[in-house]
């Protein structure tokens, strides 16, 4: 989800990313390594991440069901940072990742680029805290109650980031060049 994850929903697609997208938590952060991801060893410790096709239901960030297609993916993370049981703290995912998004009940779609950087933290719970692009963009959902509207947004810019509350909400922090879009208003007219 993250760089180019996508930020998935019960799954993160950045991923930056996003979309990330693999299995992403109730953030709709897609940064959650999937079966296949594979790793190297003449990589520097990178593992292969694959994101997956998603459908977000009506409802969850878009008022009309939201399909999320993986054009391109070839995206990496590296664990850098450990718990003591040695679960991921900390994770940096690269590599180009591009999405088709599509309105479900209209048809329209738009395809955007989430090709990046990101560092991904997760809580001691294994559960995603956080994502910050380092160079880029990320997919994340955002529920009712965040500090946008619900939605699903493409987030770019260095610095900006999505993190999960300890109250359930999520924030989108925008770095000084950053910007949100809300795919669920672009393709909604």
């Amino acid at each position: 989800m993250v760089r180019g994850l996508t930020v998935p929903s019960s799954h993160w697609t950045i991923r930056i990313a996003a979309t990330c997208l693999g299995a992403v938590l109730t953030t709709s952060v897609l940064v959650t390594p999937s079966a296949s991801a594979r790793t190297d060893d003449s990589s520097g410790g990178w593992t292969r991440f694959e994101a997956a096709d998603t459908t977000f239901p009506a409802g969850k960030h878009c008022d009309f069901e939201l399909f999320s297609d993986v054009v391109r993916d070839n995206e990496f993370f590296k664990n850098v940072s450990l718990y003591p049981d040695g679960s991921p703290r900390t994770q940096l995912f690269k590599g180009p990742l591009v999405i088709q998004y599509t309105n479900m009940e209209t048809g329209a779609s738009v395809v955007r680029d989430l090709t990046g950087n990101s560092a991904v933290e997760y809580a001691v719970d294994g559960s995603f805290r956080s994502i910050t692009i380092q160079n880029g963009s990320f997919s994340g959902g955002m529920p009712d109650g965040g500090s946008h509207p619900r939605g699903r947004y493409i987030v770019t810019g260095r610095w900006s980031s999505l993190t999960v509350n300890g109250d359930g909400t999520n924030t989108i922090a925008l770095g000084p060049n950053g910007t949100a879009e809300n795919i669920c208003d672009t393709l909604a007219g």
